[in-house]
Protein backbone atom coordinates (compact mmCIF):
# COMPACT_ATOMS: atom_id res chain seq x y z
CA UNK A 1 0.00 0.00 0.00
CA UNK A 2 1.46 3.43 -0.86
CA UNK A 3 -0.97 5.74 -0.52
CA UNK A 4 -3.95 6.28 0.78
CA UNK A 5 -6.45 9.57 -0.64
CA UNK A 6 -9.69 10.44 1.19
CA UNK A 7 -13.06 10.85 -0.68
CA UNK A 8 -15.02 13.50 1.44
CA UNK A 9 -18.67 15.06 1.19
CA UNK A 10 -18.62 18.48 1.37
CA UNK A 11 -21.95 21.31 0.38
CA UNK A 12 -20.46 23.73 -2.34
CA UNK A 13 -17.36 22.06 -4.31
CA UNK A 14 -16.17 25.59 -4.82
CA UNK A 15 -16.13 27.01 -1.51
CA UNK A 16 -14.60 23.80 -0.48
CA UNK A 17 -11.79 24.33 -2.86
CA UNK A 18 -11.33 28.14 -1.81
CA UNK A 19 -10.81 26.87 1.87
CA UNK A 20 -8.26 24.83 1.15
CA UNK A 21 -6.71 26.80 -1.01
CA UNK A 22 -6.39 29.27 2.28
CA UNK A 23 -4.54 26.87 3.41
CA UNK A 24 -1.67 26.41 1.41
CA UNK A 25 -3.62 23.47 -0.63
CA UNK A 26 -3.31 23.29 -4.62
CA UNK A 27 -6.33 22.27 -6.99
CA UNK A 28 -5.34 19.61 -9.15
CA UNK A 29 -8.85 19.14 -10.31
CA UNK A 30 -12.79 20.65 -10.20
CA UNK A 31 -15.72 19.60 -11.68
CA UNK A 32 -18.82 21.74 -11.28
CA UNK A 33 -21.22 19.48 -13.36
CA UNK A 34 -22.78 17.39 -13.86
CA UNK A 35 -21.25 15.45 -10.50
CA UNK A 36 -19.30 18.33 -8.91
CA UNK A 37 -16.13 16.91 -7.92
CA UNK A 38 -12.35 18.11 -6.75
CA UNK A 39 -8.84 17.15 -5.92
CA UNK A 40 -6.77 19.19 -3.63
CA UNK A 41 -2.84 18.79 -2.83
CA UNK A 42 -0.40 19.84 -0.03
CA UNK A 43 2.98 18.51 -0.39
CA UNK A 44 1.81 14.45 -0.85
CA UNK A 45 -0.88 14.30 0.95
CA UNK A 46 -4.32 14.28 -1.81
CA UNK A 47 -8.09 14.97 -0.59
CA UNK A 48 -10.72 14.65 -2.85
CA UNK A 49 -14.36 15.83 -2.40
CA UNK A 50 -17.52 15.28 -4.24
CA UNK A 51 -20.75 17.04 -3.10
CA UNK A 52 -23.62 15.93 -0.64
CA UNK A 53 -26.94 18.84 -0.75
CA UNK A 54 -27.92 16.86 2.55
CA UNK A 55 -24.81 16.90 4.27
CA UNK A 56 -25.03 18.87 7.53
CA UNK A 57 -21.49 19.51 8.55
CA UNK A 58 -22.48 19.94 11.88
CA UNK A 59 -23.15 16.47 12.21
CA UNK A 60 -20.81 14.69 10.04
CA UNK A 61 -18.53 12.14 11.88
CA UNK A 62 -15.82 11.95 8.94
CA UNK A 63 -12.48 12.45 10.70
CA UNK A 64 -8.71 11.54 9.66
CA UNK A 65 -5.35 11.33 11.17
CA UNK A 66 -2.68 13.20 8.93
CA UNK A 67 1.28 12.14 10.65
CA UNK A 68 3.75 15.18 9.45
CA UNK A 69 7.11 15.42 9.90
CA UNK A 70 6.63 18.83 11.49
CA UNK A 71 3.09 20.27 13.03
CA UNK A 72 4.57 23.43 13.92
CA UNK A 73 5.35 24.54 10.16
CA UNK A 74 2.22 23.07 8.89
CA UNK A 75 -0.47 25.13 11.83
CA UNK A 76 1.73 27.92 10.77
CA UNK A 77 1.43 27.48 6.99
CA UNK A 78 -2.60 27.16 7.63
CA UNK A 79 -2.94 29.56 10.19
CA UNK A 80 -1.06 32.14 8.27
CA UNK A 81 -3.20 31.69 5.09
CA UNK A 82 -6.60 31.81 6.15
CA UNK A 83 -5.93 34.86 8.60
CA UNK A 84 -4.82 36.42 5.44
CA UNK A 85 -7.69 35.44 3.20
CA UNK A 86 -10.35 35.50 6.17
CA UNK A 87 -8.93 37.71 8.33
CA UNK A 88 -8.97 35.40 11.42
CA UNK A 89 -8.37 32.39 12.38
CA UNK A 90 -11.54 30.44 13.55
CA UNK A 91 -11.16 28.60 16.57
CA UNK A 92 -14.66 27.75 17.05
CA UNK A 93 -17.39 26.70 14.91
CA UNK A 94 -17.03 25.77 10.94
CA UNK A 95 -14.66 25.70 9.79
CA UNK A 96 -12.28 25.84 12.56
CA UNK A 97 -8.69 25.06 13.71
CA UNK A 98 -7.15 24.43 16.93
CA UNK A 99 -3.60 25.54 18.46
CA UNK A 100 -1.24 23.44 18.66
CA UNK A 101 -1.82 20.64 21.96
CA UNK A 102 0.81 18.79 24.11
CA UNK A 103 -0.52 15.00 24.27
CA UNK A 104 1.44 12.36 25.43
CA UNK A 105 1.86 10.55 22.34
CA UNK A 106 2.35 13.17 19.56
CA UNK A 107 2.07 17.07 19.28
CA UNK A 108 -1.09 17.85 17.32
CA UNK A 109 -3.91 20.13 15.88
CA UNK A 110 -7.58 19.91 15.12
CA UNK A 111 -8.71 21.11 11.71
CA UNK A 112 -12.45 20.78 10.77
CA UNK A 113 -13.37 21.95 7.39
CA UNK A 114 -16.73 24.06 5.50
CA UNK A 115 -18.08 20.43 5.58
CA UNK A 116 -17.69 19.19 8.99
CA UNK A 117 -14.59 16.93 7.90
CA UNK A 118 -12.27 16.78 11.03
CA UNK A 119 -8.51 16.36 10.64
CA UNK A 120 -6.30 15.48 13.32
CA UNK A 121 -2.53 16.31 11.99
CA UNK A 122 0.22 15.67 14.31
CA UNK A 123 3.61 14.79 14.39
CA UNK A 124 5.08 11.66 16.94
CA UNK A 125 6.60 12.89 20.25
CA UNK A 126 9.59 10.48 19.23
CA UNK A 127 10.29 13.19 16.70
CA UNK A 128 11.32 15.44 19.57
CA UNK A 129 14.23 15.87 22.13
CA UNK A 130 11.96 16.45 25.07
CA UNK A 131 8.36 15.44 24.21
CA UNK A 132 6.65 15.67 27.99
CA UNK A 133 8.40 18.84 28.70
CA UNK A 134 4.83 20.51 29.22
CA UNK A 135 2.80 17.21 30.57
CA UNK A 136 5.34 16.09 33.34
CA UNK A 137 6.17 18.15 36.13
CA UNK A 138 9.03 16.78 38.92
CA UNK A 139 7.20 17.35 42.11
CA UNK A 140 6.56 14.02 43.74
CA UNK A 141 3.46 15.50 45.43
CA UNK A 142 1.76 16.67 42.46
CA UNK A 143 3.06 14.85 39.53
CA UNK A 144 0.66 11.81 38.61
CA UNK A 145 -2.55 14.37 39.56
CA UNK A 146 -0.94 16.60 36.93
CA UNK A 147 -0.65 13.85 34.49
CA UNK A 148 -4.47 13.11 34.81
CA UNK A 149 -5.14 16.93 34.50
CA UNK A 150 -3.20 17.33 31.75
CA UNK A 151 -4.18 13.99 29.96
CA UNK A 152 -8.46 15.14 30.81
CA UNK A 153 -7.70 18.41 29.20
CA UNK A 154 -5.92 17.97 26.08
CA UNK A 155 -6.31 13.87 25.25
CA UNK A 156 -9.46 13.39 25.93
CA UNK A 157 -10.90 17.30 25.77
CA UNK A 158 -12.83 16.95 28.72
CA UNK A 159 -12.89 20.13 30.29
CA UNK A 160 -15.45 19.79 33.18
CA UNK A 161 -13.48 17.05 33.93
CA UNK A 162 -10.37 18.57 33.89
CA UNK A 163 -11.85 21.23 35.89
CA UNK A 164 -12.94 19.07 38.67
CA UNK A 165 -9.68 17.92 39.12
CA UNK A 166 -8.47 21.35 38.77
CA UNK A 167 -10.83 22.23 42.04
CA UNK A 168 -9.17 19.13 43.32
CA UNK A 169 -5.83 20.37 43.38
CA UNK A 170 -6.60 23.49 44.96
CA UNK A 171 -10.09 23.88 46.92
CA UNK A 172 -9.58 27.45 47.98
CA UNK A 173 -8.08 28.74 44.93
CA UNK A 174 -5.35 28.96 47.38
CA UNK A 175 -1.99 28.91 44.40
CA UNK A 176 0.60 30.20 47.30
CA UNK A 177 -0.43 27.32 49.16
CA UNK A 178 1.26 24.79 46.21
CA UNK A 179 4.87 23.49 47.29
CA UNK A 180 5.91 23.02 44.09
CA UNK A 181 8.70 24.59 42.24
CA UNK A 182 8.59 27.78 40.51
CA UNK A 183 8.51 25.76 36.96
CA UNK A 184 6.65 22.56 38.04
CA UNK A 185 4.15 25.37 39.19
CA UNK A 186 3.83 27.57 36.27
CA UNK A 187 2.99 24.48 34.13
CA UNK A 188 0.37 23.84 36.39
CA UNK A 189 -1.26 27.07 36.13
CA UNK A 190 -0.84 27.18 32.54
CA UNK A 191 -3.00 23.72 32.00
CA UNK A 192 -5.37 26.02 34.42
CA UNK A 193 -6.00 29.51 33.24
CA UNK A 194 -6.53 26.93 29.68
CA UNK A 195 -8.99 25.19 31.30
CA UNK A 196 -10.79 28.85 32.36
CA UNK A 197 -10.52 30.04 29.22
CA UNK A 198 -11.83 27.19 27.37
CA UNK A 199 -14.41 26.65 29.54
CA UNK A 200 -15.61 30.68 30.79
CA UNK A 201 -14.26 31.86 27.84
CA UNK A 202 -12.14 34.04 29.93
CA UNK A 203 -8.55 33.66 31.99
CA UNK A 204 -9.08 33.49 36.10
CA UNK A 205 -7.39 37.25 37.22
CA UNK A 206 -5.43 35.28 40.47
CA UNK A 207 -4.08 32.62 38.16
CA UNK A 208 -2.69 35.12 35.13
CA UNK A 209 -1.34 37.29 37.54
CA UNK A 210 0.93 34.83 39.41
CA UNK A 211 1.64 33.48 36.03
CA UNK A 212 3.23 36.79 35.29
CA UNK A 213 4.67 37.17 38.61
CA UNK A 214 6.78 33.59 38.01
CA UNK A 215 7.27 34.51 34.25
CA UNK A 216 8.91 38.27 35.43
CA UNK A 217 10.90 36.63 38.30
CA UNK A 218 13.00 34.53 35.61
CA UNK A 219 14.70 34.30 32.64
CA UNK A 220 12.59 33.91 30.01
CA UNK A 221 15.88 33.38 27.24
CA UNK A 222 16.45 30.34 29.04
CA UNK A 223 14.87 27.27 27.00
CA UNK A 224 12.28 25.78 29.90
CA UNK A 225 10.91 29.42 30.53
CA UNK A 226 11.10 30.39 27.35
CA UNK A 227 8.80 27.32 26.44
CA UNK A 228 6.61 28.71 29.42
CA UNK A 229 6.53 32.00 27.36
CA UNK A 230 5.92 31.15 24.67
CA UNK A 231 2.92 28.89 25.50
CA UNK A 232 1.58 31.41 27.87
CA UNK A 233 1.96 33.99 24.65
CA UNK A 234 0.35 31.85 22.67
CA UNK A 235 -2.71 30.87 24.91
CA UNK A 236 -3.59 34.56 25.31
CA UNK A 237 -3.51 35.69 21.65
CA UNK A 238 -6.61 36.80 20.60
CA UNK A 239 -7.27 36.26 16.74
Amino acid sequence: MLRIKPILPCPSIKEQVSFYESLGFKTIQIYTRPHPYAVVRYDSLELHFYVNKRLLPHENPQMCYIEVDDVNQIHEAFTTGLKRDTGKIPRTGIPRISKIKHLAEDRRFMMTDLGGNTFYIGTPNTAYSDPTFYRSIESVAYANHFETLYDLMYSKEDIHAAFTMWRKFFPADDINAMHAGDLDLAKILLVALDIHIQRDKTGSHSINDKLKELLSSHDTETPDWSRVLQQYNDMMSVE
